[in-house]
């Protein structure tokens, strides 16, 4: 415990730059798309806005608040791997800012490939309008689960005591979270899946699963 205690001592400085760019990208959010912001920290309270927002923006879903809000994504959840490695030490090798940028990598590829995997099947199999609108819950429900995360990982950093059970607790809240988003995303649209049966179990295989399989081979 005082060995993790002490690489996260060792690694604040560059942590409070990660938060800093992230409080950056979020405050420039909150100036051009205030309400956008606003309505994307509620989607797990509210989900009346997800409707009108897809109908707005379905023709363009890589538009600049989702830009910003995937870049809080990326640096975000790269922390809370760092962090996990931190305290459980999967890697020894990743303990530094090194490692951060490595984990940054990946999950940014992850991501990646599962984005041009996703609209490559999608117009393969000409189910675009199904696939866009997918894509849109999910990127909006995780949005607001990064939103809600940021304030304990923040606490898990800086807090004097307890570092490792507040990042646990961090974790489960997270994982609930997920959860959560999982078990929306199926109510939402469970007549779309069972309508596509096929191309829903297509889409578990090749873009939830095939793309964490490549990043973790190429890895490890």
């Amino acid at each position: 415990m005082l060995e993790t205690v002490k690489i996260i001592y060792q690694n604040k400085d560059w942590i409070t730059i990660v938060f800093l760019v992230i409080l950056i990208v979020l405050t420039v959010t909150k100036v051009v798309f205030n309400q956008r912001l606003f309505r994307t920290n509620t989607f797990f309270l509210s989900r009346k806005y997800l409707s009108i927002y897809f109908n707005k923006e379905k023709r363009k879903l890589l538009n600049g608040f989702q830009i910003l809000l995937f870049s809080v994504q990326l640096l975000a959840l790269s922390l809370l791997i760092f962090l996990a490695n931190v305290y459980f030490q999967f890697q020894n090798e990743l303990l530094n800012l090194e490692g951060y940028l490595v984990i940054l990598f990946w999950v940014g590829l992850y991501f990646s490939l599962r984005y041009v995997l996703g609209f490559l099947l999608a117009y393969l199999f000409n189910y675009k309008n199904e696939y866009s609108k997918i894509i849109f819950d999910k990127s909006n429900y995780f949005n607001n689960a990064i939103l809600w995360l940021l304030p304990l990982l923040i606490i898990s950093v800086y807090s004097k005591y307890y570092n490792k059970l507040f990042f646990e607790i961090t974790a489960m809240f997270f994982v609930f979270l997920l959860i959560v988003r999982c078990s929306l995303m199926l109510t939402m649209n469970k007549k779309l899946i069972f309508n596509n049966l096929f191309y829903f179990i297509l889409y578990i295989c090749a873009l939830e699963i095939a793309p964490l399989i490549i990043v973790l081979k190429l890895t490890f």
